[in-house]
């Protein structure tokens, strides 16, 4: 798993609540994101304050706003949600230091989701399990990609659920795909990776698999469906190489595929500025 700088912005606001008021607001700059317990950044909240020993309650007098500023795209397949949850026990944890141990934070970033440990340390990681075994492999930071989001959801539970094994049509060599990435060698990571899920997201959203051939016919050196989709990527040798697949796409591409062109980063949740 690798993080990329394409990112969500999280803001925790420490407030007085007075009556009988919830205790954590969300409020989010996308339409369509729940802005209750259904969200991940609230189930991560709560799980941070019952851990931490933090009084919600009305009596307490105090509340948490989480305003998101949603720029990586939701139902997609890119971790979202789960980078978002990752933030936020972040934020809290440099809120109210010494509250939650090291390993308790992992374990509550496992209880909100499978990707959650993997967003709250970032970087270069071989995940196993269901994501909580992570082991640090060689960063490899400014790798040039460019991501083609359709706006169709795939949502990740019905990708799963319509998961087969048998229907699988390829599976990654992880062997081959760790000495790739602990190589730095592209061609060979293009050889050795695959998404088992692909099949099932190809028959769900059939336009994916012109978005591969598109990236792969642009000078992308690899091309494959992020996670659960419907997000693809294309890997590229250099920027160059990667601004002119990004403009030739613009012209290959119906208008609601929307283009990021981004780099893979060293790190997980950034802080930007101190809280209050």
């Amino acid at each position: 798993m690798q993080s990329i700088d394409l990112a969500d912005q999280v803001t925790i606001t420490v407030f007085e609540q007075h009556g009988d008021g919830e205790p954590i607001h969300i409020r989010c700059t996308q339409v369509g994101i729940p802005r209750d317990k259904q969200n991940t950044v609230w189930k991560a909240a709560a799980l941070f304050c019952d851990a931490a020993a933090l009084d919600l309650s009305p009596a307490s007098g105090f509340g948490l706003r989480i305003d998101l500023d949603k720029r990586v795209p939701a139902a997609a397949g890119l971790g979202g949600g789960s980078s978002d949850a990752a933030a936020v026990l972040r934020a809290l944890d440099f809120l109210f230091p010494g509250r939650v141990g090291p390993s308790d934070l992992d374990r509550l970033a496992l209880e909100v989701g499978a990707d959650v440990p993997f967003c709250l340390h970032g970087g270069t990681l071989f995940c196993e399990g269901i994501g909580e075994r992570l082991t640090d492999l060689p960063p490899w930071p400014g790798l040039p990609l460019l991501l083609c989001a359709p706006s169709s959801p795939l949502l990740t539970r019905q990708v799963f659920a319509a998961y087969r094994e048998s229907h699988m049509i390829a599976r990654p060599d992880t062997a081959a795909v760790l000495r790739a990435v602990r190589t730095r060698n592209l061609t060979a990571l293009a050889d050795s990776s695959a998404n088992v899920l692909e099949a099932v997201s190809l028959a769900q959203l059939p336009q994916l698999s012109s978005i591969k051939a598109n990236l792969l016919d642009c000078g992308a050196v690899m091309a494959q469906m992020s996670g659960s989709g419907p997000a693809v990527y294309g890997l590229f040798a250099s920027d160059e190489a990667c601004r002119q697949a990004a403009d030739a796409m613009k012209h290959r591409l119906p208008d609601d595929v929307r283009l990021f062109a981004c780099h893979t980063v060293a790190a997980g949740p950034q802080q930007l500025r101190d809280g209050g």
